[in-house]
Order: structure tokens, then sequence, then C-alpha cells
């Protein structure tokens, strides 16, 4: 299965829906999209690889990130609540800085 992002469900459905009638669930996919989507595929792919460099972050977690946006250290915590590898207290206020600086 691969990661993507919210913004590049939003670009790929946005493409097809031209091409086609989307389902239902393509359309309420894309309508959440277009809603939740802060940063471009680009911006949101240099956050994601930027945060797979810290510690042991994985590139879903990466991705995540890029996704959520988090901007407290509970809402850091709580992407990594079922993984094994919870970032250190230093790593996560890099993610934060960031974040912060991405948006």
């Amino acid at each position: 299965m691969k990661v993507l992002l919210i913004s590049e469900v939003k670009n790929i459905l946005s493409k097809l829906s031209k091409e086609r009638e989307l389902t239902r669930e393509q359309k309420i996919s894309l309508e959440h999209s277009e809603k939740v989507a802060q940063l471009s595929i680009k911006k949101a792919s240099e956050l994601a690889k930027k945060v797979s460099a810290i510690g042991k972050i994985k590139e879903k977690q990466a991705y995540q990130i890029a996704n959520l946006l988090p901007r407290t250290k509970e809402e850091v915590v709580a992407i990594f609540a079922k993984e094994t590898y919870i970032p250190s207290d230093d790593e996560i206020e890099e993610i934060l800085k960031l974040v912060e600086e991405y948006t």
C-alpha cells in the first residue's frame, strides 16, 4: 500500500473527475481533500522529506505530519501513538519548527 499526501489525492481525483464521473466514494474523498489540503504537493513533499530525516521517523508518519500539520507536542505524539518509536522532545521541537516554516 502506498502512502499519499492529501494534496496528491486531491490532484489525482481532480484529474480523474475531468475524464469521467467519479464514484460516490471518490466524490466524498475529493470534497474532503479540497477542504483539508493546506499545502501544495511540492511543499508537503518537501516537509515530509525533511521530517523523515529526523530520528527514525518512517515515511508513513512523515506524510501524516505533512497532512495534519500538528501545532503542539501532544498532536505530534498522537501521530506516533500506535508506533514503537516515539520521537524525543528535541525531535518533536524540530518537527514543530519545520511545520511552522511551511504554514
